[in-house]
């Protein structure tokens, strides 16, 4: 990495020039001087100096950011190297959203697995908003997950469809709007459940800081919002209260054995939601990938007959 954004990475992290500067063996006025540069390049000041050290402005806050990310891509770079170094065994990184890892990646992990099991392989579950951050943080080769509203066009990444989907209405079987029909009145009246929520590691993933796609199909709930980033949690939570959930209608018979039922909600938008696989463009496809990638396109089509069968 550029040794003025190591540098710059080093200032921000310890709020202060002099003890960045000796942690990097430098000399004060070099960091100083590379800070200065980094700022009239860009036009903006990243810091705001006092007698106490430095703190992040807005801008220095944007640039931390993305400087942080080249960190960590230069961090797993290099543990990727050292660990072929010392092994031949080969190391495989896959995202998925939890829908997709009980309809069909469970089954693809396990059989590949069975098929190369001198093959190390990793699996990251999780919102496609912090799958997104896996792909750019290198922890992951690929992501199956929804496609993202609003994706910032310079983080490099490339969306593959592979079905659409429809959400529906979630909540416990019991619940005082379950086996009658709903209006999206009545909904309103009970706490909504978010399993993806947005949270500020995700800015810049997307266009706009405000934008909550949750928000979108419903509007906000009149009682509230409980949100958790993750779905054993969200599925305890959705028992434990009258909180609703919206999730793809592909899940109904997962959530069913789970004590939690698809309510019949009127007039709800049908809106179809994209499924596919994310990728970085620049990144290579090994063969390892590949084989797992093309298993997914096969399981998708199994999925996406099922959609239309529940139509």
């Amino acid at each position: 990495m550029d040794r003025r954004l190591s540098q710059f990475l080093a200032v921000a992290e310890t709020g202060n020039v002099t003890t960045a500067a000796e942690a990097l063996n430098v000399s004060q006025p070099t960091v100083s001087v590379n800070l200065r540069r980094l700022e009239e390049e860009y036009g903006v000041a990243f810091f705001t100096r006092s007698s106490r050290g430095v703190q992040l402005t807005e801008f220095g806050k944007i640039l931390y950011d993305h400087v942080k990310v080249m960190a960590r891509l230069n961090e797993h770079a290099a543990a990727e190297i050292n660990i072929l170094k010392a092994s031949t065994q080969k190391a495989v990184r896959v995202g998925t959203g939890f829908a997709w890892w009980s309809l069909f990646m469970r089954d693809i992990v396990k059989s590949y697995w069975e098929d190369h099991s001198g093959v190390s392989l990793h699996v990251y579950v999780c919102s496609s908003l912090d799958g997104l951050r896996s792909l750019l943080s290198g922890d992951t080769a690929c992501f199956v997950g929804t496609k993202v509203a609003q994706l910032n066009d310079n983080m490099g990444l490339v969306f593959e469809r592979l079905f659409s989907v429809e959400d529906v209405v979630f909540a416990r079987k019991g619940h005082p709007l379950a086996g009658r029909a709903v209006s999206i009145s009545d909904l309103r009246q009970y706490p909504r459940l978010d399993v993806a929520p947005f949270v500020n590691k995700h800015l810049g993933i997307i266009e706009h800081a405000e934008f909550d796609p949750s928000l979108a199909p419903l509007g906000k709930s009149r009682a509230g919002l409980l949100s958790t980033n993750s779905m054993t949690a969200g599925l305890d939570i959705l028992k434990d209260t009258d909180a609703f959930l919206m999730y793809p209608v592909v899940c109904r018979s997962y959530f069913q054995e789970r004590g939690v039922t698809m309510l019949n909600v009127q007039q709800l938008s049908r809106q179809k939601i994209e499924i596919g696989i994310y990728r970085l463009a620049e990144r290579n496809v090994d063969a390892d990938v590949s084989r797992i990638l093309a298993t997914i396109r096969t399981a998708a089509q199994a999925v996406s007959n099922e959609e239309t069968n529940l139509q």
